[in-house]
């Protein structure tokens, strides 16, 4: 093979590399954006003595005039999932796949992330909200007054690194079904 049939094969072998590595395009939000938030995640979930089992990724969560939108994204930028939420109920976009309908987004999310948790509840950590509706127990606050760790009904939260826009990580940690689970979010 001469150097100039290796430059195409060389060429054409990267564009089909970078081609596997882009991010198909599920869209704009539809809706005004009143707030974004975005950064990194990664879900950790072991049974037993079995090796972890984990994802990780990027993700952007915008809070709509009608709801709030995630996206989820690999951790070379493709696209897991888009789940959206509204008062008429959640999707789940995926890319390659028929998009998924539900009444709320916890049982979508689980289909993603592999873990049971309401994605609203997620938003209002982002936020540093914790509304105690009789399951908050244990809340500690900081000099500010911010809340830097408590538990709320299965899950134990931890929320530092805080920043003028809230916290810049949270860290989840619960067990379900026999399942140690946590769940990090670092907030850019």
């Amino acid at each position: 093979m001469t150097s100039v049939h290796r430059a195409w094969w060389f060429l054409g072998l990267l564009a089909l590399l970078l081609g596997g590595c882009a991010k198909p395009d599920l869209g704009e939000p539809s809706t005004l954006v009143l707030q974004e938030r975005q950064g990194r995640f990664s879900v950790q979930v072991q049974q037993g003595a079995q090796p972890v089992d984990g994802l990780q990724g990027s993700f952007v969560w915008r809070r709509l005039s009608t709801g709030w939108q995630l996206d989820l994204n690999s951790p070379l930028g493709g696209t897991l999932a888009r789940l959206t939420s509204t008062a008429a109920g959640a999707t789940l976009q995926r890319p390659d796949a028929p998009t998924r309908r539900a009444s709320s987004g916890q049982e979508l999310l689980a289909s993603v992330i592999g873990v049971s948790i309401p994605p609203e509840v997620l938003l209002d950590w982002i936020d540093a909200r914790v509304y105690d509706q009789g399951q908050v127990t244990n809340l500690l606050r900081d000099a500010q007054g911010r809340p830097t760790s408590f538990s709320s009904g299965p899950w134990r939260v931890v929320l530092d690194r805080y920043n003028s826009s809230g916290p810049g990580r949270i860290t989840v940690q619960s067990t379900q079904a026999g399942r140690d689970v946590r769940l990090r979010l670092v907030i850019d």
